[in-house]
């Protein structure tokens, strides 16, 4: 992940890249577990709702990996298809450590 690159993308400093960048983790993170929560009960509402907001929030950044998980699993919970959505979970889980990663290698690269 490029945040120089990203930031171009956004139109914005690298400083409030790395800051919208951390939010995004730490919002998107909470509502996976929320996601998670809603997946064992069953709530189609609630995965519905989480993977939307994910979603959403994923294309803003241009984390489009992200996006097209939480489309998946957005679309599937409308359908009523739950056994669709624990392979777009793992992905975003997946994606949002590879960010959250490269994020840390940012942060310590600036400090050296």
């Amino acid at each position: 992940m490029n945040i120089q690159e990203l930031a171009n993308h956004l139109e914005i400093e690298e400083g409030q890249c790395l800051e919208l960048t951390e939010l995004f983790l730490k919002t998107s993170s909470t509502e996976l577990t929320h996601l998670e929560s809603a997946i064992e009960k069953k709530d189609l509402v609630t995965i519905e709702r989480m993977a939307h907001s994910i979603k959403g929030s994923a294309a803003i950044l241009g984390f489009m990996e992200v996006h097209e998980a939480a489309k998946k699993i957005e679309i599937a919970a409308r359908e009523n298809r739950l056994t669709d959505i624990n392979r777009g979970v793992l992905m975003i889980r997946e994606k949002l450590d590879w960010i959250a990663e490269a994020l840390q290698g940012k942060k310590v690269n600036a400090k050296t």
